[in-house]
């Protein structure tokens, strides 16, 4: 038996194509990104200089996102923001050695599921459940939400204008979000991407 623990997809058998007549309304896609919380101490100036300084990321004030490109902070509250990069070395150990005593950062890795939700029926599907308003006047690209979706804990953000959406979900309720997924993009087509 190996002392190792083996990684278990939260989503793991909970989307599965539904209702592909023609082509998909919605596309899903899971991530598994890194992924910290990180919480400003002290000025915030401090924290916004040294993020600049260390990592290159001009933060953005509001519920938005910032990000050098592989790296991106999505606001969740005051003072707060997810942290999500794929790949690369620790995260955490790299947001520490770049941020130092300006912010508190804690591992989320395995505590979140990230699913990439795309297509011309994305925003239709989220109308089912979504407690945001996701109109292009509303919500952009770069635009970010700690919400719920289906009475479920979610954080969102828009990554392009096709739309794409990136969902955190904490993990425990990754199948009941799936099921919803599932549910709510049924009438439009749902493909599940690798």
């Amino acid at each position: 038996m190996s002392d190792l623990l083996e990684f278990r997809s939260p989503c793991a058998g909970a989307l599965k194509d539904i209702g592909l007549a023609g082509a998909p309304g919605v596309t899903v896609r899971e991530r598994v990104p890194q992924i910290a919380t990180v919480i400003a101490r002290g000025p915030i100036d401090e924290f916004a200089r040294r993020l600049k300084e260390a990592l290159g990321i001009e933060l953005a004030t509001g519920s938005k996102t910032s990000s050098d490109g592989s790296l991106i902070l999505i606001a969740t509250g005051p003072r707060a923001w997810l942290a999500v990069r794929d790949g690369g070395d620790n995260l955490v150990n790299a947001l520490r050695q770049s941020l130092g005593e300006t912010a508190a950062i804690t591992d989320q890795s395995s505590g979140y599921a990230v699913l990439r939700i795309s297509g011309p029926k994305a925003r239709a599907t989220f109308e089912k459940g979504l407690g945001v308003d996701l109109h292009p006047r509303a919500f952009q690209p770069g635009n970010a939400a700690s919400t719920s979706c289906a009475h479920l804990n979610v954080v969102i953000w828009q990554i392009d204008s096709a739309p794409t959406y990136d969902v955190a979900v904490p993990r425990s309720f990754a199948g009941a979000f799936c099921h919803w997924l599932s549910d709510s993009a049924a009438e439009f087509g749902l493909k599940v991407l690798a």
